[in-house]
């Protein structure tokens, strides 16, 4: 039965991978922030008078809670 030791070049590989993930995470997650920010000002400069002034507000609930899902998943790499 053969141990394999963990060389420094194995753990930068990881490194490199955990930082490529994080980054195109974190591009995704300003893409979600800046939907929000819109729909935000949509939702204010139309008010209820807006057709889809409720589906603007759940759609923004549910890419804030899509957003927190992946900053918390994020974290943890």
């Amino acid at each position: 039965m053969s141990d394999k030791l963990i060389t420094d070049e194995d753990i930068a590989d990881i490194d490199r991978v955990k930082e490529q993930a994080i980054a195109k995470h974190m591009s995704d997650i300003q893409v979600m922030s800046k939907l929000v920010l819109s729909l935000n000002e949509y939702i204010i400069r139309f008010g209820r008078t807006s057709n889809v002034h409720d589906q603007c507000f759940d759609l923004k609930q549910q890419i804030i809670q899509n957003r927190n899902h992946l900053q918390d998943w994020v974290n943890k790499i």
